[in-house]
């Protein structure tokens, strides 16, 4: 043997072994690293007092700014769960979610999720009638009992009037909810025959106005509600994130209420969703929300005249098409079901701040505390 040959043989001999405990070496270290991270994730769940969901999503928008900062750390003392949305002069400067969307389930809350509006719907109830007016199908001063004449002084009582909650009108709200049904046309039915007139017509917030407006769109352009909203709102709007209830949409929330043992799921049931009809059983995620107000004030939508008119509200009162003109800026709020939907934003629609809550911790919810945060987003813009 040459010893070039014994040379060659002897260094493969020699590599091998050497090749060997490097792998294992790496593998090693590769399980330790496995380990750590598993581990490290493990503490995250546990040791973190407030879930901040959607972190890999890619519409999740973290604070841009101070105050948007400022506002997801007063959110996060108050243990907020739902979506937060700050808009500053028509961009979005805070998207995000925190949270459980379904606690028994361990799926937190994302950017997505979608949460019960509650009254918020009735500023929706009202654009779909300035729709039809725009369109000349509908005349704000045309009377109720061009629809509805059964109904005792529908003669007298006019669009613009349920639109403003002056109507007059009154409901036993548990006789449609001792229906247990999910039919609109049993609710509408039973709606109609419930309903009766207060002596002095003056404003007094009623439910019953907008579900008596939903039925009169549905005369109007011969379908039902739920049609019509998706064909004239969520499809024109490109709302992609927007629904009404079903108990096996994955994607809608579920709501909770505060105990000591920390959130507190209670069944909502669906004929109770059936009978908020026109006024409060959609569901949406805040940024669709968010871009149904950026259309509202689009002139393809709705002329400048045509929001004026709807919001032309009843003398020395606030409310007027589903929304509250405050001194400063304009105001929707819902409560269904302990969902807690609030927006405030700037009369030109291009400042505002957006929050939808699935579990209701406060006494009063957050209708006054976002009106706080709204003064400093303003200040800031």
């Amino acid at each position: 043997m040459s010893k070039g040959t014994h040379r060659k043989k002897y260094t493969a001999s020699w590599k091998l072994p050497l090749l060997f405990c490097l792998l294992l070496l790496l593998i090693g270290i590769g399980g330790l690293y496995l380990k750590y991270n598993h581990q490290k994730k493990i503490e995250t769940k546990v040791t973190s007092p407030l879930k901040v969901a959607g972190s890999t999503d890619k519409q999740t928008i973290e604070p841009k700014n101070t105050v948007s900062a400022t506002i997801e750390q007063e959110l996060m003392k108050k243990n907020f769960s739902g979506t937060v949305l700050v808009f500053q002069h028509g961009k979005i400067s805070l998207n995000k979610a925190y949270g459980w969307q379904n606690q028994a389930k361990k799926i937190y809350n994302t950017v997505s999720t979608q949460y019960c509006i509650g009254s918020v719907q009735k500023g929706q109830t009202a654009y779909l009638i300035m729709q039809a007016v725009k369109a000349d199908k509908l005349f704000l001063d045309e009377k109720l009992s061009d629809f509805y004449p059964q109904i005792p002084n529908s003669a007298t009582i006019s669009i613009k009037d349920m639109l403003n909650m002056s109507s007059g009108l009154r409901i036993d709200d548990k006789k449609i909810t001792a229906l247990n049904t999910t039919d609109p046309k049993e609710i509408l039915a039973e709606t109609v025959k419930q309903t009766t007139v207060a002596k002095n017509a003056s404003y007094s917030y009623q439910p019953v106005n907008y579900v008596l407006l939903a039925g009169i769109l549905e005369q109007v352009y011969q379908t039902n509600y739920q049609a019509l909203f998706e064909k004239n709102i969520i499809k024109p709007m490109k709302l992609t994130e927007t629904s009404f209830y079903a108990k096996e949409n994955k994607k809608q929330a579920l709501s909770y209420s505060v105990s000591p043992l920390g959130p507190l799921y209670s069944n909502t049931t669906t004929s109770s969703y059936a009978d908020e009809l026109g006024t409060g059983n959609v569901f949406m995620s805040a940024e669709d929300l968010y871009h149904y107000y950026q259309a509202f004030f689009n002139d393809h939508f709705l002329t400048t005249q045509n929001r004026a008119e709807l919001w032309e509200t009843y003398p020395g009162e606030k409310y007027a098409g589903g929304i509250y003109t405050m001194k400063d800026n304009m105001h929707s709020r819902g409560v269904k079901a302990r969902f807690e939907a609030v927006a405030d934003f700037s009369k030109d629609g291009q400042t505002g701040i957006i929050l939808l809550s699935n579990v209701w911790t406060q006494k009063n919810g957050f209708n006054a505390f976002v009106q706080q945060l709204y003064s400093q987003v303003a200040a800031a813009s």
